[in-house]
């Protein structure tokens, strides 16, 4: 019985309390309650940047692996998701970036993750599919702002918080990304790294 309310205090417990415990039991319940907690949403977010199941999973155990090594880096009276996707975002970045090198070096040209099975649907007119590849299309820092924006629902407040900059530079940001996604999505000039059309203001 005593067992059992326990598991209930911890798993309606706020995320910083959470933390805050294990960093004094860190391979006790805890953190074992914030990795159930929060390790699908990071998934699928994961998922949205790189595109490959296989490596979003790894990416997840790395960015558990981060959190666990870092407890005592969370400033507990802020609120732990920027966090947490603050170090996710990095973990991918980081995978993709690195997986590019090794492209490079090997005399292989670096491919969007999935292009060649998202080329192959967008042929035969799937939207879904094409929007993807519109997605894919994307810098990666773009597709993880839109990622956090859209799949995962982030507030404005929350993005300023992970990216360590203003609203209003996240919602130049986003407003960039979405008119990048949308020329990508309808086939119009302008790839990464092009100026938006008629939009306005700076970081």
């Amino acid at each position: 019985m005593a067992e059992r309310e326990a598991t209930d205090a911890l798993a309606s417990a706020p995320d910083a309390e959470l933390v805050l415990r294990a960093r004094e039991d860190p391979s006790g319940p805890p953190f074992e309650t914030l990795y159930e907690r929060h390790r699908g949403d990071v998934f699928r977010y994961l998922l949205g940047i790189v595109s490959e199941r296989e490596l979003a999973e790894d990416l997840v155990q790395d960015t558990f692996l981060r959190i666990y090594e870092h407890l005592g880096r969370f400033d507990a009276t802020r609120a732990f998701r920027p966090w947490l996707y603050h170090i996710a975002r990095n973990v991918a970045l980081n995978a993709l970036r690195s997986r590019r090198l090794k492209e490079k070096a090997g005399g292989e040209l670096p491919e969007r993750a999935a292009s060649d099975r998202i080329a192959v649907q967008v042929e035969t007119g799937d939207a879904v599919a094409k929007a993807r590849a519109a997605l894919a299309a994307l810098e990666d820092e773009e597709r993880a702002l839109l990622v956090e924006r859209v799949g995962l629902g982030m507030k404005m407040g929350e993005l300023a918080e992970s990216l360590g900059v203003t609203e209003r530079t996240v919602r130049n940001r986003l407003d960039a990304a979405i008119d990048r996604l949308t020329r990508a999505f309808l086939g119009k000039s302008g790839g990464p790294g092009a100026e938006p059309t008629d939009k306005k203001g700076g970081a």
